[in-house]
């Protein structure tokens, strides 16, 4: 279970980072878009075709990371006024599975969307391209963060059936880090 939660981890890592790069391409696509629009009154054509395809793909290649290193807010209260422990593990599945369920939906309602875009045939204004590509592409990132999360899931409900010692949080967990990955 350590060994597929450490790669998940990698492969949500990297995954995250093509994300952040794809997100950078967009700014300083729109950055140049702007400083041309005021430099020489000529903008780049396509620029909001491209930002329409490419934020939901980067949206969701961030998700998995955030889901696999816990790092969604949180808030816990009820943790701390049940005494921690294993109180605190069973809240801590209980949000786990929640958040599963959750992702599962989403993921669930991307895919049709995507099958329904490829079938509607819908195009970007300028540029005329395939839109369903890129939300197939989203649909995929969701189904790997609805892996992810069961994975989550299941080693905090692990950690609640040992007895309420949770896992590490990864951040505290030197295996880890990226330099074990």
């Amino acid at each position: 279970m350590k060994l597929a939660e450490a790669r998940l981890r990698a492969a949500s890592q990297t995954l995250a980072l093509l994300g952040f790069a794809g997100l950078l391409g967009l700014a300083v696509m729109t950055s140049l878009d702007v400083l041309l629009r005021w430099l020489a009154g000529t903008p780049i054509q396509g620029v909001n075709d491209v930002s329409a395809v490419v934020m939901a793909v980067v949206i969701s290649a961030c998700i998995p990371a955030n889901l696999a290193m816990k790092q969604n807010i949180s808030v816990e209260v009820f943790g701390s006024l049940a005494g921690g422990g294993r109180a605190e593990s069973a809240l801590t599945a209980f949000a786990s599975l929640v958040t599963l369920v959750f992702i599962i939906l989403v993921a669930w309602q991307f895919l049709p969307y995507a099958a329904n875009l490829r079938t509607n045939g819908d195009r970007t204004w300028v540029l005329a391209w395939a839109v369903w590509p890129w939300w197939t592409a989203a649909s995929v990132m969701m189904i790997l963060a609805a892996v992810v999360q069961l994975v989550v899931f299941l080693a905090d409900f692990a950690a609640l059936v040992r007895g309420g010692n949770g896992p590490p949080e990864p951040e505290d967990d030197p295996a880890a880090t990226d330099a074990h990955l």
